[in-house]
């Protein structure tokens, strides 16, 4: 499985250096390969990627864990478990209003619960998946491209990593609102501190994991999604439709951010109508990310992590579905206000998460000031899309003179 994953990565990557290359795919209007020929290389070379180092990233969970025997290449169904219903929970005593639901069938909590060997093997995937997304992503920079990866706002120096750092504490800060909302209205009910789900391991060992899981989740979807096919797309409209920049960058936010409703259709409740709109939203918020800080993906990366891993292991609240093995804060979504909390998808599924995107893009403006500074932070780098963003919004900042916003002129 290995050596074929390899062969046909290897002719994918060949093909795409040739056709890269090739005058017969060249457009003039955008000055490279036409991006009616890259957007199909990026899908596939982001799947075969991802598909390669999945597989290699869960071979070392497996050395980690342990695992003996024949095992296949790809994850086996007690590897791609999504629930464990072995572990018992809620373990402890649960208000006497909601008894009645504890021994019905299926999840009347929704929660999903696993082991911390379990969060082992899917960190170590996702990792994979991390590398996979990245390599993809280099891939076709340097070889359809012809541009470098930074190109994309993965610079990876001072003020990426601190744009990252002011998204962390947004993420965490618009999660703990959501949390905050939840909690007075009853929708969830406080358990208790710390808890482990499998009473037999480690604390601290099952948050790192988790925290390993996290990173690469915000690198495995930032980096594609509000990296290369936000920019791409962009770009592109001005070329082909003669778009104002602006306006070819909201439209391609408004299809990144389906494509990003398409990546969570399979996550449980992931089909809900609330759901996909909430994740569309979280998609738009997302592009503002990267837009409102003169093109860096930093702040979108750290804003993601800084959402996923509050809400699923501090506050203890599903997270798309995804399983937890230890949390800070254990909750116990009440059975009757699904509609309210989100179920199994969590918050994202709820009706609180556009009051937090909204907050989260509020903070991102108080930090980062609009229009004015985000017009010096676009020229600052040479990109001409976001060059001509700029200029549009530096002819903009004469209507906001004189108005007593001072947040907007630091």
């Amino acid at each position: 499985m290995l050596l074929g994953l390899l062969l046909v990565c290897t002719c994918v990557s060949l093909c795409g250096l040739a056709v890269g290359s090739s005058p017969s795919f060249y457009s003039e209007v955008e000055g490279k390969t036409s991006i009616f020929v890259r957007l199909p290389f990026f899908f596939v070379t982001q799947a075969l990627f991802n598909e390669l180092c999945l597989g290699l990233g869960l071979q070392l969970a497996r050395w980690i864990r342990g695992d003996e025997g024949n095992l296949p290449w790809h994850a086996t169904k007690d590897e791609a478990i999504q629930h464990d219903t072995k572990i018992p929970w809620p373990a402890g005593e649960i208000p006497e209003a909601l008894q009645k639901y504890r021994g019905k069938p299926g999840q009347p909590f929704f929660l999903n619960h696993v082991t911390g060997r379990q969060r082992c093997k899917d960190a170590c995937m996702r990792l994979g998946m991390g590398v996979g997304a990245l390599l993809g992503v280099w891939f076709m920079c340097r070889c359809m491209d012809r541009r470098d990866l930074s190109s994309l706002g993965f610079t990876l120096d001072s003020p990426f990593f601190q744009d990252a750092v002011a998204g962390l504490m947004v993420g965490v800060t618009i999660v703990s609102f959501m949390f905050a909302v939840e909690l007075v209205a009853g929708w969830v009910i406080f358990l208790r501190w710390f808890e482990v789900f499998d009473k037999s391991e480690n604390f601290a060992v099952c948050i790192f994991w988790d925290v390993l899981f996290h990173l690469n989740v915000a690198v495995n979807e930032e980096l594609p999604v509000r990296g290369w096919l936000l920019y791409n797309i962009a770009e592109a409209s001005m070329a082909h439709w003669q778009l104002p920049a602006t306006a070819a960058f909201l439209f391609a936010m408004v299809l990144e951010s389906v494509f990003f409703v398409l990546m969570h259709l399979p996550s449980p409740g992931g089909t809900r109508p609330l759901s996909m709109i909430n994740i569309f939203v979280g998609g738009m918020a997302g592009g503002l990310n990267v837009l409102l800080t003169g093109g860096r993906l930093g702040f979108a990366l750290g804003w993601h992590f800084g959402w996923n891993i509050s809400m699923g292991n501090v506050f203890g609240m599903s997270t798309s579905g995804i399983p937890i093995s230890a949390t800070f804060i254990s909750v116990l979504p009440h059975p009757e206000k699904e509609t309210y909390h989100g179920g199994v998808f969590g918050p994202e599924g709820g009706v609180v998460s556009p009051a937090a995107y909204s907050l989260g893009v509020l903070l991102l403006v108080l930090i980062y000031g609009l229009p004015e500074n985000m017009a010096t932070a676009l020229i600052a780098h040479d990109w001409p899309l976001l060059d001509a963003v700029a200029a549009s919004s530096i002819a903009r900042c004469s209507e906001f003179e004189g108005q007593d916003w001072p947040f907007l002129w630091r």
